[in-house]
């Protein structure tokens, strides 16, 4: 671990003005929440890092939102819950976001649902660190800002580790989205509360909410909800790509440069997207699991919106819910477009990371042949860890798999920096998370 000034992480870049016209074409502002309750769910039982869960119902059984439906299938993995009250239709193998197919279960709404909000019960002050991560682990919650990693495995920490600070995540860095953004302003206090429950288990002297400074209206929300606090501020920091990154967050916040095989909580910092936080505080709180998320959809499509939907609702019914496409769709991106999956059909569901939906068509969507590398090394100046992202893309290419470990294939984080800068047209950020599952696959034989 290294100490620098704050203020700037390594690598990155400010996005390019077409992107940011796109961002002002496609921005959405808002300050409700909208709902959409679909007539079927497909619940994934493997929407996290980890073992997948297993099935505890049946074809025929009648659920409430909320009840579990599939159990996690050891320490690391995650509960499942219904997301909405009904029957379960199906239980099979159905496409995800990243071009598999999964065991899911298939809910169909039961007539005139009705979606209450959970009361609170008891502040979380009554409980002690043990029952605190049990309710988290109850509830299923994962990592929401893309890793999914279970929250209650990230929280359970070795004895010996201490944390100084909580962080939360608010730099919601992806181009178009804004789930977080509204998020932060209509749930700040139930945003801090989640921070507050880390805060206590592991022992932590301080909370920081770092957002970034286009988010004017979140980062006010979150300064009246901490503004009882004295332990709790909110911090604004430079508004570029990739700032959500935990390493880059940390290193452009606190000035601490985390080593490429180590974790923020080496140095005694724990690291929380907002979205997960919101849901520690209610499965704490409320006892309410993680069914349901906030999700941008924006780009082409007639009206853009964030919509708090239920999990396992179908894409093409969210894009409907919103009036359809604008144009002839040429790509689907579920996250945003740098670090989202491209999807090829409109049956996958949202999931417990489905933080946006970005449609391109056929009009914006600008594709070029690829040609070869010139060496500018411009990708390896915006690269975040230090990589060298073109030696990494040709030893892939000509299957030198080992090089691609000397080089540290498994720390990218598939920013897509590297492609978003190429002027080759190159997709180096894919090429270099296929070597990193190639290793993995490697080292596992």
């Amino acid at each position: 671990m290294k100490r620098t000034a704050p203020g700037k992480f390594s690598g990155g870049f400010i996005f390019a003005p077409s992107t940011e016209a796109f961002k002002e074409k496609w921005k959405v502002e808002q300050r409700e929440v909208i709902t959409f309750i679909p007539e079927r769910v497909y619940v994934p039982m493997q929407q996290h890092i980890g073992a997948p869960a297993e099935a505890v119902v049946e074809v025929g059984d009648h659920v409430m939102a909320g009840d579990l439906i599939a159990e996690a299938g050891g320490f690391v993995s995650a509960n499942t819950h219904a997301t909405i009250s009904g029957t379960v239709i199906d239980i099979l193998d159905w496409p995800d976001n990243s071009g598999s197919e999964v065991p899911t279960i298939v809910i169909k709404k039961e007539e005139n649902e009705v979606r209450e909000a959970p009361e609170k019960t008891k502040s979380f002050d009554h409980l002690d660190k043990e029952a605190l991560i049990e309710r988290v682990s109850d509830a299923g919650v994962v990592g929401m800002g893309g890793a999914t990693f279970p929250t209650h495995v990230k929280l359970t920490v070795d004895d010996d580790v201490e944390v100084e600070t909580i962080v939360l995540n608010g730099a919601e860095c992806e181009p178009f989205l804004e789930a977080d953004n509204l998020l932060m302003q209509v749930e700040s206090a139930k945003v801090l509360t989640g921070a507050r429950i880390a805060q206590k288990i592991l022992g932590a002297k301080k909370v920081i909410v770092a957002i970034e400074d286009d988010k004017p209206d979140a980062i006010k929300k979150m300064k009246e909800a901490a503004a009882d606090f004295s332990d709790v501020t909110v911090e604004t920091v430079r508004t570029s790509y990739p700032q959500g990154g935990e390493k880059q967050l940390l290193e452009g916040l606190l000035g601490v440069e985390v080593d490429l095989d180590g974790l923020p909580v080496d140095s005694g910092v724990y690291l929380m997207n907002v979205a997960t936080s919101a849901a520690v505080a209610d499965a704490v709180e409320r006892q309410e699991p993680l069914i349901n998320r906030f999700c941008t959809v924006t780009g082409d499509v007639q009206k853009k919106q964030t919509v708090s939907c239920p999990i396992g609702t179908l894409t093409g019914d969210l894009i409907d819910f919103c009036e359809g496409f604008v144009g002839d769709p040429r790509k689907i991106f579920v996250g945003g477009p740098m670090m989202g999956q491209s999807i090829d059909t409109l049956e996958v569901p949202i999931t417990k990371s489905s933080n946006g939906l970005v449609v391109i068509n056929t009009e914006h969507a600008m594709y070029y042949e690829e040609s070869p590398c010139i060496r500018c090394n411009l990708c390896a100046e915006v690269c975040p860890m230090r990589l060298e992202p073109q030696n990494l893309d040709l030893f892939y290419r000509a299957g030198e798999f080992k090089r691609c470990q000397d080089l540290m294939a498994e720390a990218c984080i598939n920013c897509g920096a590297c492609t978003y800068v190429c002027p080759a047209r190159r997709d180096l950020a894919k090429n270099i998370t296929a070597a990193a599952a190639k290793i993995e696959k490697l080292q596992e034989a």
